[in-house]
């Protein structure tokens, strides 16, 4: 039983337990069937869950670059997203890119957005953002996507990008991804964010919280999930 995760939200649960990932086809359906969703984030030094609401709406995802302005990045699912570059106080807006954008990451001065197709929601892609004499951008497709972003984590140089179906590594310099853990179970779970903390992956899911930790053969998957549904039993209800 793990209870030194921060927990945030009076809903949160009091304590957490590790499970070994649904296995049965019965363990896949209750889990899928699970009401509560839940993110994952790290403030300071602190790993936090919280429960997710299903209807949750996307905040706006603001770059600040220096003095000159903000890129703002607004995903508003079925209803399109844009990226707008914000100068003069506000005073100035300029639509860069017409997709949903899922993250921002800046890599040798240049700015990366990783989004979603306004069209089909199925195309994933890289754009990258590159200041024309601190005046104006050029934008440009970088790279198209085989999978469809959901969340994006940047650490040194590369991006984390998470999906329906794993964790994918894309090198910023060189555009080239390399998949870091697979799992073609993932969209029953509705991934939903993916943190970093202090060696280990933890993917935000329905029922509870996905840990990847690195072994000799890649990486292990375990569940973190509330102690007192750590099995189904009956007609998928909780059991601890």
């Amino acid at each position: 039983m793990l209870t030194g995760i921060a927990l945030i939200a009076a809903t949160a649960a009091s304590s957490w337990t590790v499970v070994e990932p649904a296995r049965t086809e019965l363990d896949w359906h209750c889990t899928s069937m699970a009401q509560q969703e839940w993110g994952a984030r790290v403030a300071g030094d602190k790993l936090m869950f919280a429960p997710r609401a299903q209807d949750a709406k996307n905040g706006d995802l603001v770059w600040s670059v220096g003095k000159r302005g903000r890129l703002v990045g607004r995903n508003q699912g079925m209803l399109g997203g844009s990226v707008e570059w914000v100068s003069d106080g506000g005073r100035q807006r300029r639509t860069l890119l017409d997709v949903n954008p899922i993250g921002f990451a800046q890599h040798r001065g240049d700015v990366y957005v990783v989004g979603l197709s306004n069209r089909t929601f199925r195309d994933g892609s890289i754009h990258r953002l590159r200041s024309v004499d601190g005046k104006g951008w050029q934008v440009e497709q970088v790279l198209r996507l085989e999978e469809p972003p959901l969340a994006a984590y940047a650490r040194g140089g590369s991006w984390y990008l998470l999906t329906v179906v794993g964790v994918t590594r894309l090198d910023l310099q060189t555009m080239q991804a390399t998949r870091l853990h697979n799992n073609m179970q993932w969209w029953r779970v509705n991934p939903s964010s993916i943190v970093e903390h202090r060696g280990r992956w933890y993917i935000g899911a329905r029922r509870g919280v996905i840990r990847l930790t690195r072994d000799s053969e890649g990486y292990r998957e375990q569940w973190m999930v509330p102690s007192d549904c750590k099995t189904y039993a009956g007609d998928c209800q909780c059991s601890s």
